[in-house]
């Protein structure tokens, strides 16, 4: 009887071992499985990143490639209107222009008489006019360096794709239709096609603090 149940005992062990060990041996098959979706998984992620980096890539180049035909169209434009690039010189020269007038002023300060007549200040007149008229052009030039500089901040912060299609369409735009302009508008297509860009500016600002958006 006791050899019996000794051998039962023995039976039962060796069972529950068994049992063990298909129950680790379960348990390593679905860790390995695990492991396997897992690489399975991070594969196939990868794959996805490339091909959407490659996509990427081959928009930004073909983006490139029209940017840069565009830009090729508006150049080509800009040689055959003589409007815009008459005003392009204006733009710079008229500025060095009005500096060396008020040069020459500075040296012989007159004023007009009211019957187109020049009247040259004398002695110490003329000194304070040459200092009241620079101490004017500078607090000028200031208030002007100071508003450019806030409007370029101001126009990076809202620079985007919108910023970049406006700017692009309104420089054609003006470039092409720059002779037309100038019979109805007599004024620098560059003065007014940095005051377009920067009215849009202004017209976002608006409706980002009246809508919350753009």
């Amino acid at each position: 009887m006791q050899i019996q149940v000794n051998k039962s005992s023995v039976e039962a062990v060796d069972e529950a071992q068994r049992k063990q060990k298909e129950a680790e041996k379960k348990t390593e098959q679905a860790e390995a499985k695990a492991r396997n979706e897992k690489k399975r998984a991070e594969l196939e992620i990868r794959k996805a990143k490339k091909e959407v980096k490659d996509r990427t890539e081959n928009m930004k180049a073909m983006e490139y490639f029209w940017g840069m035909g565009y830009v090729t169209v508006i150049l080509f434009a800009i040689v055959q209107n003589g409007a815009f690039q008459n005003d392009f010189i204006d733009f710079f020269r008229t500025p060095f222009v009005w500096y060396v007038r008020f040069c020459e002023w500075l040296v012989h300060p007159t004023y007009d008489n009211g019957f187109n007549q020049k009247i040259a200040y004398t002695g110490g007149e003329a000194w304070v006019i040459r200092i009241l008229a620079i101490v004017a052009v500078l607090f000028i030039l200031a208030i002007v360096m100071i508003i450019t500089v806030e409007v370029v901040k101001r126009y990076k912060e809202m620079w985007d794709e919108i910023s970049q299609m406006f700017l692009v369409g309104s420089l054609s735009g003006i470039v092409v239709l720059g002779d037309v302009i100038r019979e109805y508008l007599p004024v620098n297509l560059i003065l007014l096609f940095g005051f377009i860009n920067v009215g849009m500016m202004l017209l976002r600002v608006h409706l980002q603090k009246k809508f919350d958006y753009l």
